[in-house]
This record gives structure tokens, C-alpha cells and sequence, in this order.
């Protein structure tokens, strides 16, 4: 049985301009639903909305599938591709079709990064492109345990599909753009966000980015950042929450308006796998 928890948590919200940390700081209360999700969803990695449902991922080495799941984590359909999930990270909607990023990197060995986009409107999940890229910045493919080349996150914006790294080195995340022919990823800034970014997602309306990302201490950070723009992104003013879920490992994000958010976790030794909503002041 799937057991929901409904409580509230109290965050830590700190600020950032110019990549240079503000130092102000704020108690704020966060509402937070959370319900667990199935067993075939432990390694949940990407979260993406289409026609008002949610759907999910894994990522490396399981089914190269995606998962429709309901508010309340349960799950709703199963759409499985003919292709291999060498290692899913994230997914986002362009176009209507869904576009899958097996970007995962974390030794930066890897020279075969690509974005898969699917249609989904025929009820199933059925290949239409598979957009090859790289970094020109990268040219050791050596194993490295503090790769910049590694990302979780991917989003469209400005008709841009638009990446986030994880940094290990510096703790920042850098920004790339990514052409819908594929080829050459180019790098656009980069955010001081003092961790290391597992998911993303950017709302439209709203025009805010929102991030999640970990340190190594287990902590779990959400990132919003209101007037997102590609051209202004060392101007980002980068509002932090500190969530409570320490020992978790949250992998994705999805935005439902400027203040509420879809979060998933994969299972940890303290949490089975889960869906989350955030609310923020």
C-alpha cells in the first residue's frame, strides 16, 4: 500500500545576484505533499507534464520506457521504445513531443550524449529523432570522479532546448544551448549555484527556471529563478530553498505555476522512491 504523507517543512531561503551570494537569509514556510511511488519507479530520473499528466523515468541501465503517473504517485500507463536507456536524466516537451535527454556522464567518458524525441500522441512512445551532441569544451574522455560534463537537466526555452550540467569541481552548473540538428552544444554562462543540479524545468507564463540539486552532505535544494532569460545569465538572481529531505535524492522537477512544483526522489536507504508537490510563499 502506498502510504501519503502531508506536512509542513521550514526552509532556508537564501538569495544570490551576479553569482555572488547576498548573505540575507529568511524563515519561510514550505507546504509539501509527498506520496510514494511503485517499485517499477525506484529509479525515477526526469518529470515532465503533457495534456495534464505527469510522466516520469528512469535512468541508466533500466527499460527505455516512460511512465504516466497520477498527483497521488500512482501509476497510470507504461509506454516502452525500441531504443536502450543507457542513462535517461531528464525530459521535457518540445513541440508537443517528448524529448528524452540520455546525457548522463558522471565520469565523463562518454562521446555518444543524445536527446531522443518521442510522439506520444499515438498511444504509444514512438521514435521520430535521435539528436547526437557534445561538448567542444570537453577533449579528455579519460575517467574523471569530478567531470564537468555530466548533466540531469534539460529544458525549452526560447525555442531553445536548453541543458544544465553538474559541475563537481566548482559546485556551479553550466548553462548549454542545444540545436534541434544536434552537433556542438553551446555554452551560454554558467550559475553559481554551490551544488550539484539533478533536474529542471521552465514555465512559459511565468517565465521562471526552477532547479533541483544535492550536496554531498544529502542535502536537497530547490532553485527558482524568476525572469529567466538566456541572455542575462550572469544577472540571475537565484533563490534558494533548502528542503527537508535530507537523505533523499531528488532527480527531478516539474513547474505547475511560480510557486508550486512537482518534485520525484528515487529510493534512498531513507526513502522508498517519491512524488512530491512544493508550495513557496
Amino acid at each position: 500500500m502506498r502510504t501519503v504523507f502531508i506536512f509542513f517543512v521550514f526552509v532556508a531561503l537564501t538569495s544570490c545576484e551576479s553569482g555572488n551570494s547576498s548573505g540575507n537569509e529568511e524563515s519561510t514556510e514550505m507546504n509539501v505533499e509527498r506520496y510514494n511511488l511503485p517499485n517499477i519507479l525506484e529509479e525515477t530520473s526526469g518529470l515532465a507534464v503533457r495534456n495534464d499528466t505527469l510522466w516520469t523515468l528512469n535512468d541508466s541501465g533500466n527499460e527505455a520506457a516512460l511512465y504516466a503517473i497520477s498527483t497521488k504517485g500512482k501509476l497510470l500507463e507504461k509506454r516502452a521504445t525500441n531504443k536502450t536507456n543507457i542513462d535517461w536524466e531528464d525530459m521535457t516537451i518540445v513541440n508537443g513531443n517528448m524529448i528524452v535527454a540520455d546525457m548522463g556522464n558522471n565520469f565523463g567518458t562518454r562521446k555518444n550524449l543524445y536527446l531522443l524525441e518521442l510522439d506520444l500522441s499515438n498511444g504509444g512512445a514512438t521514435a521520430l529523432d535521435s539528436i547526437p551532441f557534445h561538448y567542444p569544451e570537453q577533449d579528455n574522455f579519460g575517467f574523471q570522479q569530478a567531470t564537468p560534463f555530466d548533466a540531469e537537466g534539460i529544458v525549452f526555452v526560447e525555442n531553445k532546448i536548453v541543458v544544465f550540467t553538474k559541475n563537481r569541481s566548482t559546485l556551479t552548473s553550466e548553462v548549454y544551448v542545444i540545436s534541434l540538428m544536434g552537433g556542438a552544444a553551446t555554452k551560454m554562462g554558467s550559475l553559481p549555484v554551490g551544488s550539484l543540479i539533478t533536474g529542471a524545468d521552465y514555465h512559459q507564463e511565468s517565465k521562471t527556471l526552477a532547479l533541483t540539486g544535492y550536496h554531498k552532505n544529502e542535502k536537497q535544494h530547490l532553485y527558482v529563478i524568476n525572469n529567466f532569460s538566456l541572455s542575462a545569465i550572469a544577472d540571475a538572481k537565484i533563490n534558494q530553498y533548502d528542503l527537508d529531505f535530507n537523505g533523499a535524492q531528488i532527480e527531478a522537477i516539474s513547474i505547475i505555476d511560480a510557486k508550486t512544483f512537482w518534485i520525484t526522489s528515487e529510493k534512498t536507504r531513507k526513502y522508498a522512491a517519491f512524488l512530491a508537490k512544493i508550495s513557496i510563499p
